[in-house]
């Protein structure tokens, strides 16, 4: 008999943050390998879809506020839940963290609980309690302010699993440091890449026009909402040195804010007299997003919190140099000067240096591309990362 996989999560397709990006990448592997899949998620409108027979969507309404998001979609899918509870026979429920609260998945539902964890909301808290408040979105200051409040909702849910996935050994750290998690009851394994998805570029000057963007330029790519920790304000202090450098060098910046983010990025890019070297794109549909990856020539990400980031793996695939932050579960996939480059956070100094050596050196710069690929292929393909969450369910469930 197939094992049956229940995934809860606010996003899932379309494709927009990394949560749904995991839904959507290993389950998709998982339907490869046999398993049934039932997916609860996020929308704007309610509806049950059966794809196909091995795969079942529920797409329930919600709100577009990210927080009141998680806490909207777990009381609808409760009830949800609760309904299906004796038609759907879920062996493994797959709850994803921290954006699904304790009470989304009924007391005694499926057989075994086994939760993914791409983040944890004191460590969201602990790394951004050092910024500016007015650099804050609602969302952020709600995090901030209420942290006890999505911690109480979180620990449960981390009670409850059997097994917990951790998408980096920094994750694993917090869980065990801030949660006080049981090291045995922790897996990590790392997140995965689509590697036939996100390849490297045959031709970047054509990829380039065909996006708009002139193929004369350099295209200096980041790749993230814009959120005060994927650390915008560092990348926009490290332009000048390479700006003055290199006069064509265009920093593209894809990804949506919550309200006024870009428009404190640009005031502030005004203010160091490079606001004419920045393209905002906007949100970039995951459907054009390889070709973004492929038009440019450097990937800069200088976050200074995350777990394990798809934008990192997604550009590492690419075959693109790669110049970002010594934070969190980075440095597990990059070694710095072999297949990307490393600064510390909050350092435009070191991060512009970089960025200007991959430009001086461009045959260095090529050879790392090829470096960063070359991990991907060997360690990061889906279809690896797949074979460890199976023996994790297969643990949960014995």
């Amino acid at each position: 008999m197939a094992q049956k996989v229940c995934f809860i999560s606010p996003e899932y397709w379309p494709l927009t943050g990394g949560t749904g990006a995991y839904v959507y990448y290993l389950s998709n592997e998982l339907l490869k390998n046999g398993y049934q899949i039932y997916v609860v998620t996020g929308s704007n409108q309610t509806q049950d879809i059966q794809v196909n027979p091995q795969l079942g969507v529920s797409f329930l309404k919600i709100p577009k506020m990210p927080i009141v998001k998680s806490f909207m979609l777990a009381a609808n899918s409760n009830r949800k839940l609760n309904s299906v509870r004796d038609t759907a026979h879920i062996d493994i429920t797959h709850p994803q963290l921290p954006l699904t609260p304790n009470f989304a998945v009924p007391p005694t539902f499926g057989k075994t609980l086994v939760c993914t964890v791409h983040s944890t909301w004191k460590g969201e808290a602990e790394a951004i309690r050092g910024e500016p408040y007015s650099r804050l979105n609602a969302n952020e200051k709600f995090l901030v302010s209420f942290n006890w409040f999505l911690r109480f909702f979180e620990e449960g849910m981390l009670a409850r699993s059997r097994k917990i996935i951790a998408v980096s050994h920094f994750t694993k750290w917090e869980l065990m440091n801030y949660y006080k998690i049981p090291e045995g009851k922790i897996r990590v394994i790392h997140n995965g890449v689509d590697i036939s998805k996100f390849k490297p570029a045959t031709d970047k000057r054509k990829v380039k026009a065909e996006l708009g963007f002139n193929p004369d330029d350099i295209a200096i790519v980041s790749v993230g909402r814009l959120y005060a920790r994927k650390g915008l304000f560092t990348l926009i202090e490290s332009m000048p040195v390479v700006v003055n450098r290199f006069p064509n060098a265009k920093f593209i910046i894809s990804g949506k804010g919550q309200s006024d983010e870009m428009h404190k990025l640009l005031v502030y890019a005004e203010k160091l007299s490079v606001k004419d070297n920045i393209i905002f794109t906007g949100y970039y549909p995951d459907k054009k997003l390889p070709k973004l990856y492929q038009a440019a020539d450097i990937f800069a990400f200088s976050t200074f919190y995350e777990h394990h980031p798809f934008a990192v793996l997604e550009a590492l695939a690419t075959g693109l140099p790669v110049v970002t932050t010594t934070v969190g579960g980075i440095p597990e996939t990059i070694e710095s000067g072999k297949n990307g480059f490393l600064a510390e956070p909050f350092n435009p100094k070191t991060f512009g240096e970089k960025i200007l050596y991959l430009l001086e050196h461009p045959a260095f710069a090529k050879e790392m591309g090829a470096q960063a690929r070359k991990t991907i292929v060997e360690n990061y393909d889906w279809r690896i990362v797949v074979k460890d969450a199976m023996k994790v369910y297969d643990q949960a469930l014995s």
